[in-house]
This record gives C-alpha cells, sequence and structure tokens, in this order.
C-alpha cells in the first residue's frame, strides 16, 4: 500500500525544516497543540528560526515560563536548538549570553534595565533596599514602580533607598508560578550576592501567585504594581494584614503577647501596644477588623478608615507612617535580608557562608546577629512565619466603587 500524502509529507518533515513548520501550522489549525509543538520543535532544531517564537509560546502556554526557560537552556546545552540572544531577556536566561559584564552578578547592562540608576531618599537612607529581576518583564515593571513611588507623596517623604536593579537568571532563582499559591523561589541562590551588598531588604520580581514579605525579602509578582509594594512594604515595620488571615497564619500571629503596628489582638492590649510604640492615633477609635477570625481573638485597628493594609489600592493612614518613619530612626531593629539567608546557609551546610551573612548582619547593628556570633555552635533563631497575601487580581474591591 502506497504511503498518503500526509505521511509523505511527515516522512520529509525529519529533515526539511520548511516542511516540518508547515505540518506544525496545520496541527495548530486543528488545535491539535501537542503535536503541532513536537513539529515546531523539529522545525526548530532543524534551523527554521520563525518556529522558536511559536515554541516558546506554546510552551509557556502548557508548561509556565519557568518551565520553558528550563527546557531552553537544556536544550542549549545539548546544542540542540539556538534562542536568538534578543529573545533571551523574556525566560530570563540572562547567563546564555555571550559576553556577560559584571563577575559578581549574572546579568548585563541593558538599555532601559540595569543601566537605570536607583533611588536616593532625600531624607538619607535609613533603609536600603535592593530590586531583583529575573525576566525582561520583571525589570521593567520594577522601573515603573520606583517611578511612581518617586512620585507618591506618602512614600517618597521616607528615609529608603532603592539601590540599581540587578537581574538573576530564571531558572537559578527558579520561583513558582502557581496562580493560588505564594510564590516560593530558591532564596538560597541568593546567598553569594547578597554577601556583596550592603542592602538590608531585598524586592524580588519573579514568578506568578500570590506576593509576601519573607524575612527580609519582598516577594512580588513580575506583574506588581506600586499598591502591591507599598502593601508588603509595610510588613517590613511589623504591620499585619486588616483582612482576614488564614487559619494556619492566624493561629500563629493572633496572641497577646505579640504586638503589631497596626492593630490590637483584643481590647485589653492597648497599655501594652502604648508602652511599646510610645505613641497612639490623635483620634483613637478601635474598629474590629476580620484578620483573626480564625482564632479566638478579635483583632481591632486603632484608626476607623479602611486603609492599604485592608484594601491595597488606598493610600496610607497618616498615623501608619509616623509608625514607619519612628521605626526608620532605629533600623537595627528590622531583620536585614543577611541574617535570614544566614538561617538559609546553616540549612544547607553552608558554614563559611553562615558566618560572613552573620558578619553582615551584625555590621548592621541587629542584635540577634552579635548574640549567634558569639554561640558560634548555635543555628540562627528560627525567623518570623511567612504571611502570605492574595495576588494583585484578587485585592479586595473598596465598598461603594
Amino acid at each position: 500500500m502506497a504511503p498518503s500524502q500526509e505521511q509523505e509529507q511527515m516522512e520529509e518533515a525529519k529533515y526539511n525544516a520548511a516542511v516540518a513548520y508547515r505540518l506544525a501550522q496545520r496541527r495548530l489549525a486543528s488545535d491539535e497543540t501537542d503535536a503541532a509543538l513536537r513539529w515546531f520543535e523539529q522545525a526548530w532544531q532543524l534551523g527554521h528560526q520563525d518556529a522558536a517564537e511559536a515554541v516558546l509560546a506554546l510552551r509557556q502556554r502548557r508548561d509556565g515560563k519557568l518551565a520553558t526557560a528550563q527546557w531552553v537552556e537544556a536544550q542549549q546545552s545539548q546544542a540542540a536548538v539556538h534562542l536568538p540572544e534578543s529573545q533571551l531577556p523574556q525566560l530570563g536566561l540572562w547567563h546564555l549570553r555571550a559576553e556577560p559584564t559584571d563577575a559578581d552578578w549574572p546579568f548585563w547592562l541593558q538599555a532601559g534595565l540595569t543601566d537605570q540608576a536607583g533611588w536616593q531618599s532625600a531624607e538619607a537612607c535609613q533603609l536600603t533596599l535592593q530590586p531583583i529581576a529575573v525576566t525582561q518583564q520583571g525589570a521593567e515593571q520594577w522601573l515603573q514602580i520606583q517611578r511612581a513611588w518617586q512620585q507618591d507623596k506618602q512614600l517618597h517623604s521616607l528615609a529608603v533607598c532603592f539601590q540599581p536593579l540587578r537581574l538573576i537568571s530564571s531558572t537559578e532563582l527558579a520561583c513558582s508560578e502557581q496562580a493560588e499559591q505564594r510564590i516560593d523561589c530558591q532564596y538560597q541562590a541568593l546567598i553569594p550576592y547578597v554577601q556583596n551588598t550592603s542592602a538590608q531588604q531585598l524586592i524580588i520580581m519573579a514568578g506568578r501567585g500570590r506576593a509576601s514579605y519573607n524575612n527580609g525579602i519582598i516577594q512580588l509578582p513580575e506583574r506588581a504594581d506600586l499598591a502591591l509594594l507599598r502593601h508588603e512594604f509595610m510588613h517590613i515595620f511589623n504591620f499585619i494584614d486588616e483582612y482576614r488571615l488564614p487559619r494556619e497564619v492566624a493561629q500563629q500571629v493572633c496572641k497577646p503577647e505579640r504586638i503589631h503596628a497596626n492593630i490590637l489582638i483584643g481590647k485589653a492590649q492597648l497599655t501594652a501596644y502604648k508602652q511599646y510604640w510610645g505613641l497612639l492615633p490623635e483620634q483613637l477609635e478601635l474598629t474590629e477588623v476580620p484578620t483573626c477570625e480564625y482564632s479566638e481573638y478579635q483583632a481591632y485597628r486603632l484608626i476607623a478608615a479602611s486603609n492599604s493594609m485592608e484594601y491595597f489600592q488606598l493610600a496610607l493612614p497618616d498615623y501608619y507612617l509616623r509608625l514607619v518613619k519612628q521605626q526608620l530612626k532605629m533600623p537595627e531593629q528590622l531583620m536585614p535580608v543577611q541574617y535570614y539567608l544566614a538561617y538559609q546557609a546553616r540549612l544547607h551546610q553552608l558554614d563559611t557562608e553562615w558566618l560572613r551573612l552573620m558578619q553582615l548582619a551584625d555590621e548592621l547593628g541587629y542584635a540577634d546577629a552579635e548574640r549567634l556570633l558569639n554561640q558560634r555552635l548555635s543555628a540562627p533563631t528560627v525567623p518570623a512565619p511567612v504571611s502570605a497575601h492574595p495576588q494583585d487580581s484578587a485585592v479586595p474591591a473598596v465598598s461603594g466603587g
């Protein structure tokens, strides 16, 4: 029985890039996605560069951006395909560029990205943050956020500075992409870089899913905006969410012995709160919030108005801003990222790195670091639990429009 025309074309497509590409297009038009992907990959391997864009689009749709970057990295290491350098930033494969220009950070200067200045506050730099992105989209989004910070009347008044953006390869940091889960990255990969920065906190623009503040690391999805950064930034200063916390988080943080900046765990905590912070709002109005609904305690904020700790898009109350400025006068009391990464280094048995990071945390004045350096055989105190928050698309709407 003679082979059909389709079978003949499939045989020819094994060595003819143009035929493989046409077969892929037909499969895609028939909604045979997996078959289309196989033939587009075949065409790419045979040198059809137009197939690269189709492969990347289909793989990202099916597997996500990180998995696609990992596949490309593996293919290029085997010389199976070649991705043009102009497309590397889309996947965050910075290390595959022919001539990286910085030995300490795997990134290169690219017009409009890492050659942009950071932000120097007029109020000096009591707290310095290092922004990090893994893809071009995240980098461009960060630069928009930084400009928005400078234009925000409240935020630009803070003694907070940003160092110039750094880029780390997506496959190195490997940030998760599950939409309904907190973004998680391989934070131990940051250890070599944080040993060479004076910033006390990191901002990572990477992955997809829910934002969080994790012991010196503000973790944002690569499409985050200023409102989401502002909310996560406040967690540095012991502010917690004024919407309902997940049950497991509420059980950890809703305890009368824990004093937060913006809420009371029961009205009886007011005296201890005033003694701890040394100030109260000019118009004290205890207002119930659902923060601790999954605990045995009722939570109260000290002001009436809804704000950015409840609805991301709202501004900060003046009282909250006063509390932040008060803490910025004593930045050594804020846990630096060096201390948290020392904890990560100890978990991975990186003793030399643990010592270097703990020394950096000590130089920043963090008391626990000095104590642990004096107890060299002890592990760092376990950091506070991670606070997870809804992703930007799930921000509660302000009632009334």
